[in-house]
Formats: structure tokens, C-alpha cells, sequence
């Protein structure tokens, strides 16, 4: 998958005896490969799913100078590489409530990432030194988890809910999703 980004920016400096404003326009592009194997094994109780999965992330960033005053920075063009692989379980089991067939549904893996696991980039001032700035670091291992629900509200609608999880060192990703899928 690529997604193109139209990156448009504006920021205000300011501190005593200065002030600037200033904006940015300049492009980016995210290429995603990802790719799965799974070997679903059926028992009388819950269906279960050892899996491998890998996934390459590309993110270049355009250079770009910001118009303004004397607190515009300039960045040359700038690419991030990252890979993570996903070795895990997935299991799942029906069951009734009441007269609703649901399905609960759980999966418990270990990522690695591998490569620019610090997203780091590099500006200068005009009138400057360049400089170097870190992003928020991603685990090299961590946990994924997630549990969640289908109920089968009709033949036609379903109604899912769900948790998902990663825990690595230093760093905890946590989302809850609902979603109503209604067949027509």
C-alpha cells in the first residue's frame, strides 16, 4: 500500500522581545508490504491459529524550507525504514446468549522491529547549526494482545467489539474499537 501526504504546516514563536510566524508545505510517502502465514487448526471447542507475519514500512519525507522570519527551519529530504515480524496465536469459540450466536476471540504475539526504531529528523535555522530531533521510540519487542467479541445480532448484523494491545519496554499502545457491520 503507498498513501501520499500534502503536508501543510503553521506554528507561532514566541518569547520575550520575539515573535514569528510561520508555515511549511511540502510532500511525504508511506509504502506498507505486509504479508501473513497461518495454519488454522478447528477443535470441537475453539478454533485456533498459529501465525508468522511480516511488515516493511518506507516513510520519505521531502526537504523543505518554512517561510517566515528569523525562526524558520529548512530540512533536507529525509527517509525512515522500519520491519516487524509478528510470531503468535489466535484462537476463537462460539457460543450462545440467549438465542445470539456470538464468537469470542483472542490473540496473544510477539513483535520485534527491526531498523529506525528511533525516528529521529534533522532541521537547521536559517542562521544555524543543524540540529537533530528524536520521535517517540519503538519497541524493539514487545507483546501484542488483543480480545474481543462478534455477536450476531441478526443474519444480516453483527455487532464487534474489541481490545487491542502492545506492551514493550518503555512503551504501552492501547485501543478499544465497536463496530456495527450490517449485510445488505
Amino acid at each position: 500500500a503507498y498513501t501520499w501526504h500534502d503536508m501543510k504546516t503553521s506554528r507561532s514563536v514566541a518569547m520575550p522581545g520575539f515573535a514569528d510566524s510561520l508555515s511549511g508545505d511540502y510532500n511525504a510517502g508511506t509504502f506498507q508490504a505486509f504479508g501473513e502465514l497461518g495454519y488454522r487448526i478447528d477443535t470441537p471447542v475453539a478454533a485456533f491459529e498459529p501465525f508468522a507475519n511480516l511488515a516493511y514500512v518506507n516513510l520519505h519525507t521531502d526537504g523543505f524550507t518554512e517561510k517566515g522570519g528569523a525562526a524558520a527551519l529548512t530540512s533536507a529530504s529525509q527517509t525512515t525504514d522500519a520491519t516487524f515480524t509478528t510470531l503468535g496465536l489466535r484462537a476463537s469459540a462460539g457460543f450462545t446468549l440467549g438465542a445470539i450466536n456470538a464468537t469470542a476471540r483472542g490473540m496473544l504475539g510477539w513483535r520485534h522491529a527491526y531498523g529506525d526504531v528511533i525516528p529521529t529528523s534533522t532541521h537547521a535555522f536559517s542562521a544555524g547549526d543543524a540540529f537533530t530531533i528524536a520521535g517517540v521510540p519503538i519497541a524493539k519487542d514487545s507483546a501484542a494482545i488483543e480480545a474481543g467479541f462478534d455477536l450476531n445480532l441478526t443474519d444480516a448484523a453483527t455487532l464487534s467489539v474489541a481490545y487491542q494491545g502492545q506492551f514493550g519496554s518503555g512503551v504501552q499502545q492501547n485501543g478499544f474499537n465497536a463496530k456495527l457491520n450490517v449485510e445488505f
